[in-house]
């Protein structure tokens, strides 16, 4: 399977597995504390992430641990996303009401949007963002049923709640995209934490987390911790790293409708006629997306003006690639600039290369540590023609920009913007 395929196949199962959730909750119902309910979650989420992590990438989550700088910064992006986030929804949602809730958490996907050429030093289009709003509007006919819910002062306080549970999870987003840590290694540390976060809470509140043992509050904590916090997330941060982040982030909008669907036919929720205008609306933005999802993310580089480079992004082709694990741990990225038809030769520049470490080929010069498909999928995502080349170079991204400019010119790229 192609590596663009693994990464879509991974979008749908997270998605399917985020739609399934309110529903199983619907059917199985708990009267479990918020504080009982994320315990057990991530606990259980932490015991079976563990020996995934183990098993596939065991050199990934060593190396993890090792490092106190990264294990300290996936530790917070854990916290953001899981339980800090989870707290606050759950608060603000019960101050205000569910559909608002969905409506105001979901806006980390504009967030996001906004942030990224900021954060990721991603260029996002109008294009793009246009798309996002598109399918946020549909997201919200389908929660709210179209109808304009006015704010009470009351509920202002659980609405920054909600904003907040938004923004924490767009803090974990950017700072998976741009910290390369192993994904499986990373979800262990996410619910690893948020569990002795939550214990440290219910400590300090005295609040009880014994439950009573039934069957249907062990299916919830089995399904939550399984599929919701150990393989959904899993899935989803290898599709958020693999794919375009801003389609990743517009298909997340899709997941109200797809519950709405599954409620229908698993416990025969009545269809509303806008439900049906929604599924659209969303099916255009995701539709008019669809070209980007496997299309390389371009690099706001520093040099502006006449002489720059379209350079492109693609990390993403190397995160299964252990053998280049040391090279792109951290802030480590690849970036990547096409070459015309020529003679671009690499041992012309070996010397001037050198001067910038890390790891430098092209699409016809492979290096023995980079698989032929990584480089087939850069190809794919990179779109490139009959006769072109693509040059990539693996390291500090500052020092990999420097090395593109100096050796990728106007003459030999097609990048080239004046």
């Amino acid at each position: 399977m192609k590596l663009s395929q693994k990464g879509i196949a991974a979008l749908i199962f997270s998605l399917l597995e985020l739609s399934f959730v309110p529903v199983l909750l619907d059917i199985g119902g708990t009267d479990l504390g918020t504080l009982q309910l994320l315990f057990y979650v991530f606990l259980i989420g932490t015991a079976v992430s563990l020996p995934i992590a183990l098993l596939y990438d065991r050199k990934g989550l060593t190396a993890l641990i090792k490092s106190r700088n990264s294990l300290i910064i996936i530790a917070v992006a854990g916290l953001f996303n899981n339980a800090i986030s989870q707290l606050m929804l759950t608060v603000g949602t019960i101050g205000t009401n569910p559909s608002i809730g969905a409506i105001v958490f979901r806006s980390w996907v504009l967030m996001a949007a906004v942030s990224i050429p900021f954060v990721m030093k991603i260029k996002v289009s109008k294009y793009q963002l246009a798309a996002i709003i598109v399918g946020f509007v549909g997201m919200y006919l389908a929660l709210s049923g179209g109808a304009f819910r006015l704010i009470s002062a009351q509920q202002l306080p659980f609405m920054g709640l909600l904003l907040g549970s938004a923004a924490a999870v767009t803090v974990a987003m950017m700072i998976m995209r741009t910290h390369n840590a192993s994904t499986t290694a990373s979800i262990v540390v996410f619910n690893a934490f948020s569990t002795l976060f939550i214990a440290a809470i219910a400590v300090v509140f005295h609040v009880s987390l014994a439950v009573p043992i039934t069957l249907q509050t062990v299916s919830i904590f089995l399904f939550l911790g399984v599929a919701a916090y150990s393989l959904g997330s899993i899935f989803y941060y290898h599709a958020y790293r693999t794919l375009n982040p801003v389609f990743v982030s517009n298909a997340i909008l899709a997941v109200p409708f797809i519950t709405i669907f599954l409620s229908w036919a698993l416990i025969g929720t009545t269809i509303k006629a806008y439900y049906l205008y929604s599924t659209a609306i969303i099916l255009v933005a995701m539709l008019a997306q669809q070209r980007l999802s496997i299309h390389a993310t371009e690099r706001v580089t520093k040099k502006k003006g006449p002489g720059r480079l379209q350079m492109f992004d693609v990390t993403s082709a190397f995160i299964e690639n252990k053998a280049i694990a040391e090279h792109i741990r951290a802030n480590g990225r690849a970036l990547a600039v096409k070459l015309g038809p020529g003679s671009f030769k690499l041992n012309d520049h070996k010397h001037t290369l050198g001067k910038y470490g890390g790891i430098f080929f092209t699409s016809d010069e492979i290096h023995e540590k980079i698989k032929a498909e990584e480089v087939e999928f850069i190809n794919e995502i990179m779109g490139l023609q009959s006769g072109e080349t693509v040059l990539v170079g693996i390291g500090n991204p500052d020092q990999v920009e420097h090395a593109l400019y100096e050796v990728a010119g106007p003459t030999q790229a097609p990048g080239h913007l004046e």
